[in-house]
């Protein structure tokens, strides 16, 4: 397990759950909100995203990839060799995401920095409808890929945890 990909929807915990697996087995982790915006209000081109993507890929021996972004999901995909979805409830990222908006500093060291993240209707929107959206497309990429990758679906908190302690 060296290189990393992890997705699920806003709220589900991809940012703690990297950074905590970036921290047990030594290996960086790419924040992609952090690399796709600039600032609150403008993120940088699609083209210079997929090319830090690429270069990330091509000269780093490990990764840990901590985002969704399906337009460049699958140069991800193909890359790692573990790939962890979580697969929480879309009232359970909800409430994890009016957590995070009430309780963090969203500050620049902050490593779940989604500058989109304003618990506006058009994400609360889309974190709702996720499940129907998005869910199908992840899990058809991810059956396509279950001979050869490392597939790990994690749909609560408890699995979370034991996957984490699982890890030397």
């Amino acid at each position: 397990m060296e290189k990393i990909t992890i997705i699920g929807s806003g709220g589900s915990g991809k940012s703690t759950l990297a950074k905590k697996l970036g921290e047990k087995l030594g290996i960086k982790v790419y924040y992609l909100n952090k690399i796709w915006w600039k600032n609150e209000k403008e993120h940088i081109s699609e083209d210079e995203f997929l090319k830090i993507q690429e270069n990330i890929i091509r000269n780093e021996d490990s990764f840990i990839f901590d985002g969704y972004y399906p337009k460049t999901l699958d140069i991800r995909l193909d890359a790692s060799d573990t790939i962890i979805y979580l697969d929480f409830p879309p009232v359970s990222n909800l409430k994890r995401s009016v957590k995070r908006s009430l309780t963090e500093k969203n500050d620049e060291d902050d490593p779940s920095l989604d500058r989109t993240e304003k618990l506006n209707k058009e994400y609360i929107s889309w974190l709702l409808n996720f499940d129907k959206n998005e869910r199908s497309k992840i899990l058809d990429k991810l059956n396509k890929l279950k001979l050869e990758k490392r597939i790990v679906i994690i749909d609560n908190d408890n699995k979370k945890d034991l996957f984490l302690e699982s890890i030397g």
